[in-house]
């Protein structure tokens, strides 16, 4: 696999929610979904990757990314999936 660019870290990022989620209705247990977000939230937090369209202002789309990260594991902590 090569560099991790922003597509592929959204793709990356689908199928790990996908599979989570699956995982949780298999169990029955939803705690598999939070930990999914929560996992995908520091992925992007830890590899700050944006468009590419946006690299005139790349300060401003790292900070983007780490808070869309930050809001993704706010998702996980506080929600209840309930399977």
């Amino acid at each position: 696999m090569g560099k991790l660019t922003f597509k592929r870290q959204i793709i990356f990022g689908i199928v790990l929610i996908l599979a989570g989620n699956m995982l949780a209705f298999v169990s029955h247990n939803g705690i598999f979904s939070n930990i999914v977000w929560v996992i995908y939230g520091l992925l992007f937090i830890i590899n700050p990757v944006f468009p590419e369209r946006y690299r005139y202002n790349e300060k401003k789309a790292k900070m983007g990314v780490r808070i869309a990260g930050t809001a993704c594991i706010i998702v996980g902590l506080i929600s209840r999936f309930i399977v």
